[in-house]
């Protein structure tokens, strides 16, 4: 099969998938006894959704798609986008985490690897926190995909927690937003 043609249908899988669980909880807001519980549990309860979000690599759908539920709970979308935020960012973490206690495990089986990941680190320096804005801003995957060859090079994350912050708030921003539109287009 085209190449061309995979990624077409990779997309419209995701945006299916995006769209369905879209419905999904829209028709779950009519749920009194789940939107009781979500309101229970709070931003606590949007910060723990936006952790297990974060390190689902597997399907990796956005905690922020279920904005209906959280709001259909009475709960405020600025604090609903600095919840995911903090989530994401606490999911970034772990996975950053994970690259640090890789690092041996990768340099001992893939050398390569390693010395790539490191030489590219090295030689494009500067590009490092702008990377990191952009692809917690702007791509709709794991942060993961870029946190873990950082952490293999061994950069430190306190020179990207701030990075990471600005480019999960705008991240969860637009996705928020986007969601809260679309609900209002679709229903």
């Amino acid at each position: 099969m085209n190449k061309k043609i995979k990624l077409v249908l990779s997309l419209f899988f995701i945006i299916a998938i995006f769209i369905g669980v879209l419905f999904v909880a829209n028709s779950l807001a009519d749920n009194s006894a789940l939107i009781e519980t979500i309101a229970d549990l709070g931003y606590l309860g949007v910060v723990f959704t936006a952790i297990v979000a974060g390190l689902n690599t597997f399907v990796p759908l956005p905690a922020a798609t279920f904005t209906p539920l959280f709001v259909a709970s009475g709960l405020s979308i600025p604090f609903i986008i600095l919840a995911l935020s903090l989530g994401t960012l606490i999911a970034d973490f772990i996975g950053f985490l994970l690259g640090n206690v890789s690092r041996n495990l990768v340099l001992d089986k893939y050398p390569k690897l390693f010395n790539f990941i490191t030489n590219l680190q090295e030689k494009h320096q500067t590009l490092i926190i702008p990377a990191v804005v952009l692809y917690a801003a702007l791509v709709p995957f794991p942060n993961e995909v870029l946190l873990l060859p950082l952490a293999l090079a061994g950069i430190k994350f306190r020179s990207i927690i701030i990075p990471l912050i600005i480019g999960n708030i705008i991240h969860q921003t637009l996705i928020v937003y986007g969601i809260s539109n679309l609900n209002d287009l679709l229903f």
